[in-house]
């Protein structure tokens, strides 16, 4: 079972610090790696309304997490949002792997990289000591691709690879922005959504609903988890786009609760834990 997370662009609400709301990013870039998540979904909470900036802020750092170290300083010039970036831990996500000497590269090793123009020829660096020639489809200079390194006769040459068709446990996860959460939700059938809130049922592993989660046999088999945002719930968002979420399956994932609030990144995390032990175990 794959996973894909929806959060409100408020997920900084309440975080006035830059220093805090880097590493509260970190924290929800670790936990989206550590449980596999495909895809990250912001959408606008129109309840609270972040600006712009914020937004950005967490797009731009999310997407910069993702990227190996190698790449970032191509990939990302000097900027406000990453001035405390370089205090953060390296995510370790299978993807951001390690400098090696070329003579120690696998045939059909895989490896993020950027796409650089020498001349009329296109290279990608995948951080090794060279640049290694590029034969793909992709034109884009500065463009963070996946490829595939073929060796023939200790010559390594790139080529495109589908992201479906690579063999490692997880190669990390996508960022979107939308302005409308109704957008997000109509690309998933309402069997794979769930929705968390505290006011709802407690989630139960024994349940009809997650009887059918776990004998899914659809090719496309992931589910979405929906979060409300650090002010309100989801039914105060849902409200404000006039969406009745009475139609989707809604959870309490922390029964009798110790605190008055699981916090957002806690309440991911958590939740991610369950539902991973659940549906792949």
């Amino acid at each position: 079972m794959k996973f894909d997370v929806a959060i409100p662009d408020s997920f900084l609400y309440g975080t006035p610090s830059d220093i805090d709301r880097t590493f509260k990013i970190f924290q929800l870039a670790r936990s989206l790696s550590i449980f596999r998540v495909e895809n990250i979904f912001i959408f606008h909470d129109k309840t609270i309304n972040p600006p712009n900036d914020e937004i950005n802020f967490i797009v731009t750092l999310l997407e910069y997490l993702d990227t190996p170290q190698y790449l970032r300083k191509k990939i990302y010039p000097k900027m406000d949002v990453l001035k405390y970036a370089g205090k953060l831990h390296p995510i370790r996500s299978f993807h951001h792997k390690d400098k090696v000497p070329l003579e120690d590269i696998k045939n059909g090793e895989t490896r993020i990289g950027v796409l650089e123009k020498k001349g009329n020829m296109l290279f990608v660096d995948v951080g090794l000591d060279a640049l290694i020639k590029y034969q793909g489809k992709i034109k884009q200079q500065g463009k963070k691709i996946s490829v595939k390194l073929i060796k023939k006769n200790n010559l390594l040459t790139a080529v495109d690879i589908n992201r479906e068709n690579i063999n490692e446990i997880y190669w990390g996860y996508k960022v979107f922005h939308y302005n409308f959460i109704h957008e997000i939700l109509k690309q998933y059938s309402k069997s794979k959504i769930i929705l968390t809130s505290r006011y709802s049922e407690f989630f139960k592993i024994d349940s009809d609903f997650t009887d059918n989660l776990k004998n899914n046999t659809d090719v496309d088999n992931s589910v979405l988890i929906v979060f409300g945002s650090p002010k309100f719930g989801l039914n105060e968002i849902f409200n404000k786009e006039k969406i009745n979420i009475a139609n989707y399956n809604s959870f309490n994932f922390f029964p009798y609760q110790g605190t008055q609030t699981v916090r957002l990144e806690e309440s991911i995390f958590g939740v991610l834990s369950i539902l991973n032990n659940l549906l792949n175990s």
